[in-house]
Parts: structure tokens; sequence; C-alpha cells
């Protein structure tokens, strides 16, 4: 589940997510797509074999918390992890995810829930937590930070990636000037010209916010990135070029990333 949002402000009734994926999944498939040769942490940001901050995946277990369509699962099990597990709330994301897993030849256990709900996964089972460009889409990310500490191995690594919240707040036009307060947590949009234009509500957590919630939830933070833009063809293969990014993200960074850790015992 990733998007880039903008339009109206916040209104009383709130737009419901799940039924928004259900909207747009074939079409944000078809028309948008995600890279799944190489572990993406956002659009036009610099990619795992870049960064990485996973330190090997390589016979390990994996969760992918908001898999989508599959590519990350794609990407990690290229990258050797040994069992994945991805957990996504939308039933059309997790369809194109079997027909992808199916065509690449991959093996991962797929489970139709919201990422505040791991119960189907047991506990310490996992090594990684990979959450990619999903967690603005989680109301309450406490529950799915407290249920991701205990799914994990003790020194198990979680690492996550969100729309930065100065992005968020800007608009994507120069001078990219802000179209919302930066402590407005949520925001309501709709997607327009894809699956009937539904409306989703975003929540848009600061830096300060997001390493709160993990302290809170006993993860000790090792890295925050906000990594500049890179310029790689495989943007412009998945029609993600057309966006103004690059420009704007020379001077607001567009991805924030947290890793963290389950300390030892």
């Amino acid at each position: 589940m990733r998007g880039e949002p903008r339009t109206e402000n916040l209104e009383p009734a709130a737009p419901d997510n799940r039924a928004g994926w259900d909207a747009i999944a074939v079409d944000y498939q078809r028309e948008r797509g995600w890279p799944s040769d190489r572990l993406a942490w956002g659009v036009k940001a610099p990619f795992e074999d870049e960064l990485r901050l996973l330190g090997g995946v390589r016979g390990k277990s994996v969760v992918v918390l908001g898999c989508g369509g599959g590519q990350d699962i794609v990407a990690l099990s290229k990258m050797g992890a040994r069992e994945i597990t991805g957990v996504d709330l939308s039933k059309p994301q997790l369809e194109h995810a079997v027909k992808l897993l199916a065509g690449q030849g991959v093996q991962a256990r797929l489970i139709h829930e919201s990422v505040e709900d791991l119960s189907a996964i047991p506990k310490e089972s996992q090594d990684v937590a990979v959450s990619i460009h999903t967690l603005n889409y989680v109301e309450q990310a406490d529950r799915c930070f407290q249920e991701t500490h205990r799914v994990l191995r003790f020194g198990g690594l979680f690492a996550f990636s969100v729309q930065h919240p100065a992005d968020a707040s800007t608009q994507d036009e120069p001078p990219f000037g802000f179209e919302k307060p930066y402590f407005q947590v949520e925001f309501d949009w709709s997607w327009r010209g894809v699956g009937g234009e539904p409306r989703f509500r975003s929540y848009y957590r600061t830096v300060g916010d997001w390493f709160d919630l993990l302290r809170e939830s006993r993860f000790t933070v090792e890295q925050v990135l906000e990594p500049r833009p890179v310029d790689d063809p495989v943007w412009h293969e998945l029609a993600w070029a057309s966006m103004n990014d690059y420009e704007k993200y020379d001077t607001v960074p567009g991805t924030l990333i947290f890793v963290a850790r389950k300390p030892k015992r």
C-alpha cells in the first residue's frame, strides 16, 4: 500500500482505507506498480542494495507489513529470505500478490488482515519485520508496533519507511510551500483518476511522533534516514517519473526511514 496523496483537507467522516485500496488496486498495479527486482524504500529513494539497512536477510524469516501486490516479497526472496509472510488489508492487492508470486516461483504466506492485528503470526517467530510506505494508512500505529515487537525474536530488526511528514505537508509544485500544518496528523484526500477516485485518510505523524511510538513499544532506534532522491531508470519504467518528485525531493525529503531493534534478553 503506497501512494502520493494530494487534495482536500480533513472532513468529519473518516474514509475507509480498506475500501479505498480495494477500489484502486487493479488500476494501481496496472498504471503504477512497484519494483520487485530490488527492495525499494520509497519513490526515487535509494534501494536496499545501496542502503543495506537490513544487514542481510539470507536464511531469515521476514514479515512484510502492508505487502500490497507482493513486490517487496519477491525482492526479499531474491535477497535470500528463507520464510516470508505478507500481511495486507486489501484482498484485491493480495490477489495480485498471489499471481505475481506464482509467476516468480516465490513461496510466501499471505494474511488478509490489518497490520494492527498480527495474531495469526506466532510470538517470537520472525527475524525481521519490514514495512514500506504503509504505516501512513494505519490509525493505530501503536498497536502495529506492539504486535511487531511481539512477533519478532529477541534481537530482531524492524525497518519501515513512510512518506516524510515534510513532503506530506508541502505542495508538489515550486516553491513547495506548506499546504497543511506540519503537526496535523490526520489528512483526508482523494486519489484522482484512479479506481473511481476513492477517499483515504492518512496519518502523517512527525519524526518525533514515530520515534516516540517506537520507544514506547520497547524498540531501540538504530537509524533514522531522510535520503536524497536517486535517478534510477526503474522509476521511469514504472511511470513514477511523470511526477515532479526529483526537483521537490532535492528540496524536501520524500521518504522517512526508521531502523529499530527488539533488544536481546
